[in-house]
């Protein structure tokens, strides 16, 4: 429960005037150009979709315009967790099961301002796509879904800058040529939410007596530079910094703070080779976490605190040939060296491993009739702290058969292991985040799965019916997560219960779009739960943190307005059936959180946000302005229960108010 509460505390200073989000995503599928609009260029399939980044920035959320996140969760198949936070729980995975990308690179810090946003400024991104199946051989570690975010190659004939500002974040890029084919790129953002807290605090203080001295310090830089060497070859190295730290002192007279932070930096050649094209490159990422509770207990001044770090360098190359337009060949490899550390204090000696992987994919493609996909993933995965080594491999397959001009078959099987574990804890399924590695007592996880479905296009509709099936294995649950605050962490491999998983369900989506109108309605029912876990509900067989059976998506596009219903079944509380100790200054008491299994479901989800975005040009200026209002109607979303030792009694916690929202981006 510790984790728990302080995660919520922190979270309410940033929630001052409400958060909620819209899950909107727009996509179209072979549409004919004559009525495809402007911004809506998003390619999919049943598996994947793509988008660009101005498809992005007209989602509806509290930053005022999208980002990758946001555009994800509005996907078939994929459940928000609590609504209005960054998490996704994708086809019965856990959070920690999916791959977040940036340019092939993983960020493992992707949670921004609290969930509110991803750490990767719009200015800089290409494209993104999220693929639920039938995965590319070159990406591996993961077993849920992969969310791909490409940079763009700064400009190398202009000087472009842009400014932005909207309701947490305010931010500015700029990209420029050097000469000799060498271009550069730089964004910055920074987040004002502690003066936002104090103006708000000023006028409204007894909304936030709680909470006092709030400080925080929240922001990212990105930065890339590109030089195309010749017509065949080109060379780009590019970084991302991303910090977020929160601190503040509650009534009780304690002291919280939490945080996190992600460096990487990326090293890129890529060469032309008439039939095939090669692209190395060699990349370092840090992730840190850390957690901390100051308090004065019975008399005594106590410091409570839970780090986590881990550094990973790696060293890839990929090669494409294609020899004719029927066949395309991928190939290569990728060699990774990982250390972890974690702990009251992260002082001590990280833990190495070793993960080597190399890949073949082959594309067959016979136009407009049929388009197949095989890819294997061979990876040895050593563990240099334990001893333990292993070998298994990575398949996927996908294909997509039209029966008619406007009727096709689609398809997916994987099978795909994962080595780093996100700790999951109390109630089962809520992230520590605590990465660590894979070992003799806590197993690779796997997953297998399928999916098959129905897609047809009629002019200008279009639909798709799918369904899929997945069983997931050596899941990874921390048992000690109610006490977060002790050296267990250290020998957290000796404290871990495994178990499986089954997740099932369909997925429909219809979509409309005309030049000024764009219709999509999206709807997923699905079963996930757990099984096999010794310490929880003696290892029979549960409901999934987060398994919402039905989950509605209703987006609508005229001109510039939109409108969004988001409608979500309540999850299932469920997990342990122990006592646990209430620990707050002044007070020790125990409560039984779980009488049972799934002892209480939550209420329904229910939220309808609308937006309107305005472009125009003053002068040699081009303006963006997106308006909004996310939870119009101001549902209650509770999306837990936490115990108040004070009260001795639980309560549910909701922070998604009615909110409006802004966001204002100029571009010279």
């Amino acid at each position: 429960m510790v984790k728990v509460s302080l995660r919520l505390l922190s979270f309410l200073p940033l929630f001052l005037s409400g958060l909620a989000i819209a899950q909107e995503t727009t996509w179209t599928d072979s549409l004919r150009a004559a009525i495809k609009t402007d911004t809506r260029s998003i390619m999919r399939t049943i598996n994947k979709l793509e988008s660009s980044a101005d498809v992005l920035r007209g989602v509806i959320s509290p930053m005022g315009e999208g980002d990758p996140i946001r555009w994800s969760q509005g996907m078939p198949g994929v459940s928000t967790g609590a609504d209005g936070s960054s998490a996704m729980y994708i086809h019965g995975g856990n959070v920690g099961n999916n791959l977040y990308s940036l340019d092939g690179v993983p960020v493992y810090g992707y949670s921004h301002i609290l969930g509110l946003t991803t750490t990767v400024p719009s200015a800089v991104i290409e494209s993104i796509s999220l693929s639920k199946g039938g995965f590319e051989g070159q990406y591996g570690n993961f077993t849920a879904a992969h969310l791909n975010i490409l940079t763009r190659d700064p400009a190398i004939d202009r000087v472009h800058a842009e400014g932005t500002v909207n309701n947490f974040l305010a931010g500015a890029s700029a990209e420029a040529p050097l000469g000799h084919g060498m271009s550069v790129i730089a964004s910055a953002r920074i987040s004002p939410i502690g003066l936002e807290y104090r103006a708000f605090r000023y006028l409204l203080p007894t909304r936030l007596a709680t909470f006092q001295n709030l400080l925080t310090g929240v922001g990212d830089i990105y930065g890339k530079f590109h030089w195309a060497i010749d017509d065949r070859s080109s060379l780009s190295a590019s970084t991302l910094l991303s910090l977020d730290q929160y601190s503040f002192t509650t009534v009780e007279g304690s002291r919280d703070a939490l945080g996190w932070n992600n460096e990487i930096a990326i090293l890129q050649y890529r060469r032309n080779f008439d039939q095939t094209e090669m692209d190395a490159q060699v990349y370092v990422n840090r992730y840190e976490s850390m957690q901390q509770q100051e308090m004065n207990y019975h008399g005594v001044d106590n410091t409570l605190s839970l780090n986590s770090s881990m550094f990973e360098a790696a060293l890839s190359s990929n090669f494409s040939s294609r020899r004719n337009s029927a066949w395309k060949l991928n190939y290569g490899f990728m060699a990774r060296y990982a250390r972890f550390a974690m702990g009251p204090t992260g002082t001590h000696a990280g833990k190495g491993v070793m993960l080597l992987s190399f890949n073949v994919q082959a594309t067959r493609d016979i136009p407009e009739k049929l388009h197949m996909q095989a890819a294997i993933r061979g990876n040895y995965f050593w563990n240099m702290a334990d001893g333990m080594m292993n070998l298994r491999p990575d398949v996927s397959l996908s294909f997509k058969w039209n029966l008619t001009k406007s009727l096709a078959l689609e398809g997916s099987a994987d099978y795909v292991h994962q080595y780093y574990h996100t700790l999951e804890g109390l109630p089962l399924g809520w992230s520590t985040d605590v990465i660590v590695p894979s070992g003799n007592t806590a197993p690779p996880e796997f997953a297998l799965q399928g999916n098959l479905g129905l897609s047809l296009t009629l002019g200008r509709h279009s639909a798709s019916l799918g369904g899929y099936y997945k069983r997931m294995g050596n899941l990874v649950y921390y048992k000690y997560a109610q006490t977060l605050f002790t050296d267990a962490f250290i020998g957290w491999e000796y404290s871990v219960d495994i178990g499986f998983g089954n997740s099932y369900g369909g997925e429909f989506l219809y979509e409309y779009q005309s030049r000024n109108l764009y219709v999509r309605t999206a709807y997923t029912l699905s079963k996930t739960d757990r099984e096999g876990f010794a310490t929880v509900c003696d290892g029979g067989r549960f409901h999934a943190r987060f398994d919402r059976r039905h989950i509605l998506n209703i987006l609508g596009r005229w001109k510039g307005f939109s409108l969004a219903i988001t409608l979500q079944s309540g999850h299932w509380e469920n997990g342990a059936p122990l006592v646990y100790d209430i620990r707050i200054p002044d007070i020790e008491t125990e409560a039984e959180y779980y009488d049972g299994v799934n002892n209480f479901h939550m209420p329904t989800v229910f939220r309808l946000d609308v937006g309107y975005e305005c472009k125009f040009r003053i002068k040699r200026t081009e303006h963006t302005v997106n308006l909004g209002v996310c939870n119009l109607t101001n549902h209650f979303n509770p999306f837990m229960l936490y115990y108040d030792a004070q009260a001795e009694g639980w309560k549910m916690l909701a922070l998604l108010p009615i909110m409006p929202n802004f966001s204002w981006r100029v571009a010279f």
